[in-house]
């Protein structure tokens, strides 16, 4: 299948599925390769696939993870610049349960992936605003939003300054 994400010149328009894992004041992020930047784990949906068929799948692929019951927290539309493009990114977040498998661990990464040829590496880092931007914790938008998850989903419209 193919992904979600359609390139005109330098504009891109990409559709995401997200998981908001948190622990003991932390959440669990992902470097790819060697970005200066993490973000939350998930990926590109794919053709004739709901965002949360591609959770579970992402998870899957990720982490090696197979969670129960996603509750959907946001839905995103994101405009942004990366990679030299132009995003308009909708991306659907879902709050999960934390795989056992993966360690708790604080200091460091706790655990290393692979996902379409590029390298991941997991780490727990506590969800203050302050410990989010050092970081460097994109999209910007989830800076805040990660500190009360809402109770039921919220749709929410982010332009990053630079866009």
């Amino acid at each position: 299948m193919s992904n979600l994400t359609f390139d005109e010149g330098q504009n891109r328009v990409n559709v995401r599925a997200v998981a908001i894992i948190r622990r003991e004041g932390h959440v669990l992020v992902v470097r790819e390769d060697d970005d200066d930047f993490v973000c939350l784990p998930g990926g590109r949906i794919q053709r004739g696939e709901s965002s949360l068929d591609a959770i579970h799948r992402e998870m899957n692929e990720e982490l090696n993870a197979k969670i129960e019951g996603p509750q959907l927290k946001y839905i995103i539309e994101n405009f942004f610049w990366r990679y030299g493009k132009k995003f308009h990114e909708f991306a659907f977040y879902y709050e999960i349960e934390p795989p056992a498998h993966v360690a708790f661990v604080t200091q460091g990464v706790c655990q290393f992936g692979e996902d379409d040829g590029k390298a991941l590496s997991f780490e727990w880092v506590p969800y203050t605003a302050n410990h989010l931007c050092r970081v460097n914790l994109h999209p910007l938008a989830m800076r805040t939003r990660l500190l009360t998850l809402p109770d039921g989903f919220e749709h929410h419209t982010v332009v990053d300054p630079e866009y």
